[in-house]
């Protein structure tokens, strides 16, 4: 009897370790860059370490990288799917990339500061003055400049003394009041709202967006991938997109972020306290991603991409059916 049990006992665990191995087998391999230093790290990162990606059978390899990497990345097909420049992709897809947006991801949460001690109130007082930026070709500075232009009338290419410096060096430039007003990346867009004694916004692109649409700018970087890529296999493709996406409401919780930040926070610029109650505060608020992308939403950024090329800011708008796939 004794042995009878024994050997059911090993059977089982055989069975069960055997359905792991299997189940360890099928999981599809899939790898993504990201930049350093944003909020990427934290999501993506830290979202792994939580199993989302096993949980929907994604094995998933994550390469971070400096800015210049990351941009090179999906055209050079070192990956085929990931949160990409959102607008320097559509103006890739106009030049014959056959790219497609999958779903939702970083919001242009970034927001353009000043000194506390300056006297500009608006994006309008800036006029002439110094605008400055860490690159024209991200996603966040194209769709935001198709805002001002939209919202004040203004270039901020054109109709301002216009000053491109590595994300770092604007900081500082901004800090000295050797430029007038700061666009950066998305961790130094933290660092400098955690320290309101020295900076304000002035102009935050995504309200502007919802309080005419009702909907946040989804452009600064949405998931992108190679249509190659998801007509492999559409069922991987769905997967990763509602892992991403669960990855941005796990991020929401303060505890998850706090894990993330933990073990993290130095790949993500993450410095110091006040800059992580900064990202509790706006994750809680909805500010950071687009944990969806539906009919509805794709409408809404289409619009967005309408009022773009409308402003010159894009050479043309292509197809939403034939770019925008919903997969979920």
């Amino acid at each position: 009897m004794k042995k009878a049990i024994i050997v059911a006992c090993l059977g089982m665990l055989v069975s069960v370790f055997g359905a792991d191995a299997a189940m360890a087998k099928e999981l599809w391999k899939v790898k993504t860059v990201i930049p350093r230093n944003s909020a990427f790290v934290l999501n993506y990162f830290g979202g792994r370490d939580a199993g989302i990606w096993r949980k929907h059978g994604i094995d998933l390899e994550i390469d971070a990288r400096p800015f210049k990497g990351f941009a090179a990345s999906l055209p050079a097909k070192e990956m085929m799917v990931g949160t990409y420049m959102g607008t320097a992709a559509i103006a890739r897809i106009n030049k014959g990339f056959d790219w497609v947006i999958i779903g939702g991801g970083l919001t242009v949460m970034q927001e353009v500061f000043v000194l506390k001690s300056s006297p500009f109130k608006t994006i309008s007082d800036l006029r002439g003055k110094k605008f400055s930026s860490w690159s024209t070709g991200a996603g966040a500075f194209k769709a935001t400049r198709a805002v001002i232009m939209d919202g004040f009338g203004i270039d901020v290419l054109k109709d301002t003394n216009f000053v491109q410096a590595a994300a770092p060096a604007l900081l500082k430039l901004l800090a000295r009041g050797d430029v007038d007003s700061m666009f950066n990346i998305s961790s130094l867009t933290i660092a400098t709202a955690s320290q309101p004694d020295k900076y304000r916004s002035i102009f935050a692109p995504n309200d502007y967006w919802k309080k005419k649409t009702g909907h946040a700018i989804g452009w600064s970087a949405p998931l992108v991938a190679w249509r190659s890529w998801v007509d492999e296999d559409r069922a991987r493709a769905k997967a990763f997109v509602k892992a991403t996406h669960e990855s941005y409401k796990w991020l929401r919780k303060p505890e998850n972020l706090d894990a993330a930040v933990k073990k993290f926070g130095t790949l993500a610029a993450v410095k110091n306290q006040k800059q992580a109650n900064v990202y509790k505060k706006w994750l809680s608020e909805g500010k950071l991603f687009m944990s969806k992308w539906d009919v509805k939403t794709r409408d809404n950024q289409w619009e967005f991409l309408e009022m773009a090329a409308k402003h010159g800011v894009l050479g043309k708008v292509p197809s939403k059916e034939k770019i925008g796939l919903i997969l979920e």
